[in-house]
């Protein structure tokens, strides 16, 4: 069931919130189900997890005011976080499913740090071996899975 939490908006020079649609997970905690309109910029992504809390506006309007992220209620946050270096296979929202290596997860701004295996997409450009990563925001990850290690000739550890 839908209800409607309101958004902090960022750089309009006094404090503005956005009317948005969201969908309860918990008493506090709400996933974003509208989508960011042209020309605004939100606190929270579209599809972010966010906790809400009673705020009185300006005019004596009450409703819920999103106030932080609650990246610990998505299911996938605690097996990324659990198993960071781990390898994963992962599918994300625009169709991309790939194996990656889970370097990082970050809590705070809702997003996990990758190094790319493969992947089943034609990519424009290939990084050449660096130190280059990979960055997926939670909101964009469909589903992960634990890829389980293999033992092989006794000693070597492969994925």
């Amino acid at each position: 069931m839908e209800t409607i939490i309101y958004m902090p908006l960022l750089g309009e020079g006094t404090d503005c919130w956005r009317p948005v649609r969201a969908v309860p997970i918990s008493d506090d905690v709400f996933r974003i189900v509208d989508q960011i309109s042209a020309g605004e910029s939100w606190k929270f992504g579209e599809d972010s997890r966010v906790r809400c809390r009673d705020r009185i506006f300006s005019g004596g309007i009450s409703g819920l005011e999103a106030f932080e992220y609650a990246i610990e209620t998505d299911p996938n946050y605690p097996l990324l976080k659990k198993h960071e270096q781990g390898i994963f296979r992962v599918a994300f929202a625009s169709g991309e499913e790939s194996v990656v290596k889970v370097l990082h997860v970050d809590e705070q701004h809702e997003d996990f740090i990758y190094d790319l295996v493969s992947t089943n997409l034609e990519r424009d450009h290939y990084r050449a071996k660096s130190d280059a990563v990979y960055v997926a925001k939670f909101a964009d990850l469909v589903s992960a899975q634990l890829e389980p290690r293999v033992l092989l000739c006794g000693s070597v550890t492969l994925w």
